[in-house]
């Protein structure tokens, strides 16, 4: 009798093992499946991610760099704080590179006017650069009659 109860238990024993094994590699199995159709998602949404910027920088119009402009910012503390700072113009055309060529002394007027009405913490967060873009951009345009600027990129940017 005690025999034939403890091989009851044994068997028992065997076949929870032999069940959680097969849970266990099903677990896995599952997990892995998941794990794998998340990735794959990751990386198709990449792919679109990177073929939208592909199209955005092709949509890019011509650029017309400007020279290094250095300013005295305005400073509450009476120290001399200084930008320097390298722009590039998006146009609308390529028939404004003459138009910019001729009035280079004006528009680089303008931007020096802007820059040096700023204080350094008007200019330290990417949306106050994003506000000071749009506001040369706003100012260049009245200025212009053979197309428009349609971005300004900070290209270098140094406050000292």
């Amino acid at each position: 009798m005690q025999k034939n109860s403890s091989n009851k238990i044994l068997i028992s024993i065997i076949i929870f093992l032999i069940l959680l094994v097969i849970g266990g590699g099903g677990a896995a199995f599952w997990y892995m499946t998941k794990t794998s159709e998340k990735s794959e998602s990751i990386q198709t949404s990449k792919q679109q991610d990177e073929n939208s910027e592909d199209e955005s920088l092709s949509q890019i119009g011509p650029l017309y760099p400007l020279k290094p402009i250095t300013v005295n910012l305005r400073n509450q503390d009476e120290k001399d704080v200084y930008l320097k700072v390298t722009l590039s113009l998006e146009l609308s055309t390529q028939l404004l590179v003459s138009e910019l060529d001729a009035k280079d002394a004006v528009i680089r007027n303008e931007i020096i006017r802007i820059l040096s009405s700023k204080t350094p913490t008007n200019i330290d967060s990417e949306l106050a650069k994003d506000k000071l873009c749009n506001d040369i951009k706003i100012s260049l345009n009245a200025m212009l009659t053979d197309g428009q600027i349609k971005n300004v990129y900070i290209v270098n940017m140094v406050i000292q």
